[in-house]
């Protein structure tokens, strides 16, 4: 398994967000996304930053299409929302991944903000 650090250092010279993880029982979990890839694009934008990601998220009210990187090759995701998938806002969704170490921006011996 690629570390933290490679997979961050991976995603720099992909210009993309790297994925620690997905949260249990969300759209991105149910795609299949999980650690090791890297978010080039949703919705046909590029995501660079998490503002790129939140931007492009809002674009379809029905789901996602992502592009990742996985093991060596491009991957296209179709994520659906279902009636059940609340719509996460930008700050408790940034908490929620901190909390469960899943923002790889912090150092991995960081401590979660929240318990």
């Amino acid at each position: 398994m690629m570390s933290k650090r490679a997979l961050s250092q991976l995603a720099r010279v992909l210009e993309g967000l790297p994925i620690l993880g997905s949260l249990e029982g969300r759209p991105a979990a149910r795609a299949g996304i999980r650690y090791g890839d890297v978010l080039l694009a949703v919705n046909g934008r590029r995501t660079r930053s998490f503002l790129d990601y939140l931007e492009a998220r809002d674009l379809r009210s029905e789901g996602m299409h992502v592009l990742v990187f996985r093991n060596g090759a491009h991957c296209q995701l179709e994520l659906t929302f279902e009636p059940g998938d609340a719509h996460v806002e930008p700050t408790a969704l940034m908490a929620e991944l901190v909390a469960k170490r899943l923002d790889a921006t912090l150092p991995a011996d960081a401590e979660p903000l929240l318990s």
